[in-house]
């Protein structure tokens, strides 16, 4: 198992390899990318989470998906206070993107993918409830952290956005074991497939664009790398150690924990007024070394936590 996570791990890391080079080339414009990423974010990725709940009603994964939203639920807000602690004298306007980086991976436009080619099927399923808990936190207290409460989180993007829609959209059917014809199925499941190239073909593509100053970044964005790409983790492993989570759910945690930054810290950044160059510099700081830590991570967490 834990030679098939690392295949499909490395065959990731190299489909990120294709979009640098076809950005460096010029293939990949930024009109074309534009167009990827609403793609993939309005229609592929949606369809990827709503196929993984086509399947006849099981109390036991209902049991775990209830199981995963808690954990989930507690180990990001675990993270939310390693973030205020740890960043308590770091320079008031980067102080709410190290908190933020802190607590939310990438594990939407990242994690989904990733989930689809290491664990398929039952890990998207639980991806996409870890994804409710991630959208709970990430749009009232991530919100918090850059307007300091001045601002009510925004509900609307809480819930209206097509993955959340698509995720309730899919445990509703999943509840009522509703059944769609056989063409159907086929059809979400070939846009659903597209998801993970077409995802690390983008993350590849904004590699590209890293400048030396990007990529080598200062002592903040290493300080927060680490507690993105090494806390964050490891603290997850503790957790499901401590409550004994079902290796199963457990795995899904971690290797979403082992993600880099997410992308809305760029969004809330741009509209709460944050500091847009260092939070440029964190983001990719955190990507390019993710491509060391998850590796690492995904040994970790077969030795500590065994198989599925």
């Amino acid at each position: 198992m834990d030679q098939l996570i690392h295949t499909q791990v490395i065959t990731l890391f190299l489909l990120m390899g294709v979009g640098l080079l076809a950005r460096k080339t010029g293939y990949l414009t930024e009109a074309v990318l534009k167009g990827l990423s609403d793609l993939l974010l309005d229609f592929c990725l949606p369809m990827l989470v709503f196929a993984s709940f086509m399947r006849p009603f099981d109390a036991g994964m209902l049991a775990g998906a209830g199981r995963m939203f808690l954990v989930s639920l507690l180990v990001t807000l675990l993270l939310v206070l390693a973030g205020f602690v740890l960043f308590m004298k770091a320079a008031p306007d980067q102080r709410p993107a190290l908190r933020f980086i802190t607590a939310f991976s990438n594990c939407g436009f990242m994690g989904i993918p990733l989930l689809a080619a290491v664990f398929p099927g039952d890990g998207v399923f639980y991806g996409a409830v870890f994804g409710i808990a991630f959208n709970l936190c990430c749009f009232t207290l991530g919100v918090m952290m850059f307007n300091g409460g001045g601002r009510r989180p925004d509900l609307g993007r809480l819930f209206l956005n097509p993955v959340i829609l698509s995720t309730l959209a899919g445990l509703a059917c999943f509840l009522g074991s509703v059944h769609f014809p056989a063409a159907v199925v086929s059809g979400l499941g070939l846009m659903g497939g597209m998801t993970p190239p077409i995802s690390m073909m983008i993350v590849g593509a904004m590699l590209a664009e890293a400048s030396p100053m990007d990529i080598l970044g200062g002592p903040a964005g290493y300080a927060v790398s680490a507690a993105r790409l090494l806390l964050a983790p490891l603290l997850t492993i503790g957790v499901c150690r401590l409550l004994h989570v079902e290796p199963a759910l457990a795995r899904v945690l971690v290797l979403l924990e082992a993600l880099p930054a997410a992308t809305l810290v760029a969004v809330f950044g741009e509209k709460y007024g944050g500091d847009r160059a260092f939070i440029s510099r964190c983001t990719f700081l955190t990507t390019v070394l993710s491509l060391v830590t998850i590796p690492v991570m995904v040994h970790l967490m077969g030795r500590f936590i065994g198989p599925p």
